[in-house]
């Protein structure tokens, strides 16, 4: 493309078509009006200097366009205009630049010529074929990788009461209709726990265990693989996992079992307890950071909070401890509203405040009444499989405290 003004001759314009206005100009008078147009000459100068009656503003239209380059789809001539002396010191307007052959548009990205619109969607096959390629080789790779034959089948026998309570938990979550595979605890319509930490933890030790086992079939996106395209990792909540274990007869009434336990409570009455116990305390951590969220609280949740809620849980009901916090959050928002707190302070002393009431309670033996669940927080699906399907006392884990001697009188 001509870039300089002084390489510009006459037989770089395109003089087949000259407006009527400039009709009485000599090819070189032409050339000339463009030089004049590129200088510091005013378009009126010019106009009165070529005897051209137009206006001001509609002589760049008038002049020719410039052959500024060869074609690189066809070898024909690509035509320019010349650039608005308004717009910049460039002697060429690139994006105008036009094959007058084939209509290639050497400096529009998304040229509509048919060799560009032909390259751009070979361009676009060629793409996809790459990609159709690494995705086989992903598959393939995760084929091998977690192929479930490679697993060491897990005796239904041999599962613990609390593999049977954590996996019964994930299958009425999850299972799929046809009890083939169990979907992406994501897809969870229901909590499966209080929180995703307790949910997180369930999920480790049935996969670490072997008891949970990832599908290949899973979503490739569920998959994180290495710069060799070789999965090496998993999203927990996204991929779809298999039940790995040998049922003692059909397969089905193994998932019947699982989604239906029949368990004598008094043989396993301290495992009970120990899972009551992790809900308790999840419920309880739960509703305390929804209620300092409620306020605009960002609480870290560290060791002290953790030990005071559990040693709250040895005494007291979930729902009498929700009481408890929604005071000591009450009491803590309307002492930094005051203005007798900075809003660190006041937040801190919600968790010192939950410790100062429980033990006064005990030391007063308060009639500590319990709070109700919350709409936003309802009960998850280990605390209905616990207490209204094994234990048949529907909410007798929330109003009672996590204890062996509530399990018995429950029980």
């Amino acid at each position: 493309m001509i870039e300089r003004l002084e390489d510009l001759t006459v037989e770089n314009l395109s003089l087949e078509n000259i407006a009527q206005e400039i009709a009485h100009l000599s090819a070189n008078d032409i050339l000339q009006v463009i030089y004049d147009y590129k200088s510091e000459m005013t378009v009126k100068e010019i106009l009165q200097k070529y005897s051209i009656d137009t206006k001001p503003s509609k002589l760049k239209m008038l002049l020719p366009l410039v052959l500024g380059g060869v074609c690189e789809c066809c070898q024909g001539k690509i035509l320019f205009e010349l650039e608005s002396k308004t717009y910049g010191s460039d002697l060429l307007k690139k994006q105008s630049g036009q094959c007058v052959s084939c209509g290639h548009e050497p400096y529009v990205f998304n040229c509509k010529c048919h060799k560009c619109v032909l390259l751009k969607n070979n361009e676009k096959k060629q793409a996809e074929i790459r990609m159709q390629n690494i995705l086989k080789t992903k598959m393939e790779a995760i084929q091998k990788e977690y192929d479930s034959a490679s697993y060491e089948k897990i005796e239904e026998d041999n599962l613990s009461f609390k593999e049977k309570i954590c996996l019964s938990t994930i299958l009425r979550c999850c299972l799929s209709e046809d009890g083939k595979y169990i979907k992406p605890i994501k897809s969870s319509l229901e909590p499966v726990t209080p929180q995703q930490e307790l949910t997180t933890q369930i999920i480790r030790h049935l996969t670490a265990s072997g008891i949970l086992i990832p599908s290949a079939n899973s979503d490739i996106n569920a998959f994180i693989f290495d710069e060799s395209n070789e999965p090496n990792s998993y999203y927990t909540y996204e991929v779809s996992y298999l039940l790995n274990v040998e049922s003692n007869d059909k397969y089905s009434l193994l998932i019947e079992r699982l989604l239906y336990l029949e368990i004598d409570i008094s043989e396993y009455e301290e495992d009970f307890v120990s899972i009551w116990k992790d809900l308790a305390f999840y419920e309880v951590l739960n509703y305390f950071l929804n209620q300092m969220n409620e306020v605009g609280y960002e609480p870290t949740i560290g060791e002290i909070t953790k030990a005071t809620f559990s040693k709250l849980l040895e005494n007291f009901s979930v729902g009498q401890i929700f009481n408890i916090i929604f005071r000591a959050v009450a009491n803590s928002t309307r002492a930094y509203q005051s203005g007798e707190y900075t809003k660190k302070h006041a937040m801190n002393m919600v968790v010192a405040s939950c410790r100062n009431q429980g033990e006064r309670a005990l030391a007063e033996k308060w009639d500590l009444k319990p709070y109700n669940r919350i709409k936003q927080l309802p009960e998850s699906e280990l605390s209905r499989l616990l207490f209204t399907s094994i234990l048949k006392k529907p909410n007798h884990g929330f109003y009672n405290a996590p204890t062996l001697e509530n399990l018995k009188k429950g029980s």
